[in-house]
């Protein structure tokens, strides 16, 4: 009787095991991007003549999409939605005569053929225009733009200081600090994640990891406020020994 009631166990044990494996890894997440997330590609002539997206599941194709977009929120693709690489990988041709010097967000959405289950996201890419008025106009709308900065005192009294310069559609520097009440740095952050959304436009999640640059200081730099509008910014801050963080900043992008 003991050695029937342990087997029972064991198989409900290795069951249990293997229904948890697939919740974690049961669904199509991105492995490779073409471009890649925050790249800048020098000139419109090296712009991919495609976009592609590789997964670790292979995609249904009628149930799945890429779309391409200007920072006017327009598409910039030709709506030729292919499967490659074994099934895995994802493509959509890129009308070139649309691609000016500009951010462009990449939205995608998969239906995983092996679980049924739906993934979503976005990323931005740029394409870089070198001409000297161009970098002067940038260089005077950087000037003329006030910034965004925000103070929020969590319920555990960290302060939380999120600033945006220059606070425009386009490549950004984001800053955080965490400061305690008293005055001293956060000391025992592990990571900070930062999620774009905007709803009104449906853009997003787009994600990004900051850089750590001094003891509760972190930045990071990138066009993901590809577009104008209103944009939710989640920031997650990861503790050791302590409970995540996570503050929603609503910022208006003009």
């Amino acid at each position: 009787m003991i050695s029937i009631v342990i087997t029972v166990f064991a198989v409900l044990f290795i069951m249990g095991n293997s229904l948890s494996l697939l919740q974690v890894y049961g669904h199509a997440s991105p492995i490779t991007y073409d471009p890649s997330p925050n790249e800048t590609i020098d000139a419109i002539q090296s712009v991919p003549d495609k976009v592609t997206i590789s997964f670790t599941e292979s995609p249904e194709p009628r149930a799945s999409s890429i779309k391409v977009l200007n920072s006017n929120n327009e598409r910039i693709d030709k709506n030729d939605l292919q499967v490659l690489d074994a099934q895995k990988s994802l493509s959509i041709s890129l009308d070139k005569s649309k691609v000016v010097p500009g951010t462009y967000t990449i939205n995608w959405i998969v239906l995983s053929k092996a679980d049924g289950h739906i993934t979503k996201g976005s990323y931005v890419f740029s394409v870089a225009d070198g001409s000297i008025q161009n970098q002067q106009n940038q260089q005077n709308s950087t000037e003329i733009s006030s910034g965004y900065s925000k103070n929020v005192t969590t319920t555990d009294n960290v302060i939380l200081t999120f600033e945006i310069s220059p606070n425009k559609a386009g490549q950004n520097t984001f800053n955080l600090s965490a400061t305690h009440t008293n005055g001293t740095a956060v000391e025992n952050i592990k990571n900070v994640f930062l999620e774009f959304n905007n709803p009104t436009k449906n853009l997003g999640p787009i994600v990004d990891t900051m850089d750590k640059i001094n003891s509760g200081k972190y930045s990071s730099i990138g066009n993901y406020l590809s577009q104008n509008g209103t944009w939710e910014i989640k920031v997650t801050v990861q503790r050791i020994g302590d409970y995540d963080i996570n503050q929603q900043f609503d910022v208006k992008v003009k």
